[in-house]
């Protein structure tokens, strides 16, 4: 059963299905995707999904925003000396040019990033993915932005289709109904704060964008053929440094302002800037958040008799 509550800082992006890209304003997720809370809970994710990868493997990372996946992906598979290939797709062409900036190829493992939808994948990667599939896909901190549900089906059966049988996928999100679960209290009051600093207040008849709980999810992935063989959640403590990053990311702060009167006459430069003010006037040095992860795999073949 879907919530009916909505989380006080969901965040979501333009539809992943529209595919516009926002302002080059210098507000960007890469700030954030630096953090070390953010890097670390994701690379536990990465860690787990890479030891079953082959010696010679290929992943699809979707929502690869500014590249930290296939970077993490690339560190821990040269760890374990695999070669392979890596190929990131994200709608917003100002993400990738970070990516394609920072995250570059080495000897053993070539990394690609591609323009492109979630949903588009089998057009997106005609050519280059063998034809029985990849080893691996992962949407990391993105699904939970696309509004519609059925985008979000599409989008994870896109990835299941483009698996290989035995193949895995990796999906992780603070954004479901266990993410402020440690501490409502604290987050709904930053939210608060935030829009008194604007001079806004709460409308509570505004419809804003539900979240769902990791079973939707489980739900979603298994209807596309796959079986769930890891699942777990994680209690990150997000430092004022880590909140002020992730202040500079539109999709966070629009859409924790969703349901504020006005907020659409407020520039993204303002917003950004209210909720670091907000940060800096907690009374604590860190707010807990939950992400939750699932592994999931392409059942092999059977063999009939």
């Amino acid at each position: 059963m879907i919530s009916k509550e909505a989380n006080p800082l969901v965040g979501y992006q333009e539809k992943m299905s529209e595919g516009q890209p926002s302002v080059d304003d210098g507000l960007n997720f890469e700030n954030f995707s630096r953090q070390p809370e953010y890097r670390e809970v994701n690379r536990d994710l990465v860690n787990r999904f890479v030891l079953k990868f082959p010696p010679i493997f290929y992943h699809v990372d979707v929502a690869t925003g500014t590249g930290l996946v296939p970077e993490l992906i690339k560190e821990e598979a040269s760890k374990e000396n695999k070669k392979g290939v890596i190929i990131g797709i994200d709608p917003n062409e100002t993400s990738l040019n970070i990516a394609m900036r920072k995250v570059l190829s080495s000897g053993d493992i070539s990394i690609e990033f591609i323009a492109g939808l979630g949903q588009d994948l089998k057009r997106l990667l005609s050519g280059r993915i063998q034809p029985e599939g990849v080893d691996g896909v992962s949407i990391h901190d993105a699904l939970h932005e696309i509004r519609e549900d059925e985008d979000k089906v599409n989008i994870i059966e896109s990835m299941a289709n483009i698996l290989k049988p035995g193949g895995l996928l990796a999906f992780n999100s603070a954004f479901t109904t266990e993410g402020i679960s440690e501490d409502p209290m604290s987050w709904g009051k930053l939210k608060l704060r935030v829009m008194r600093i604007l001079g806004g207040r709460r409308d509570k008849q505004i419809q804003v964008m539900q979240i769902h709980s990791p079973e939707i999810y489980i739900q979603m992935i298994e209807n596309a053929g796959l079986e769930v063989i890891h699942e777990t959640k994680k209690v990150v403590n997000l430092t004022k440094k880590a909140l002020t990053a992730i202040a500079e990311y539109p999709a966070f702060f629009r859409g924790a302002l969703e349901d504020m009167l006005g907020q659409e006459s407020v520039p993204d430069i303002e917003k950004s800037r209210a909720f670091k003010q907000a940060v800096s006037e907690l009374s604590v040095p860190a707010l807990p958040r939950v992400w939750y992860e699932i592994i999931a795999q392409k059942p092999f073949k059977s063999i009939g008799f």
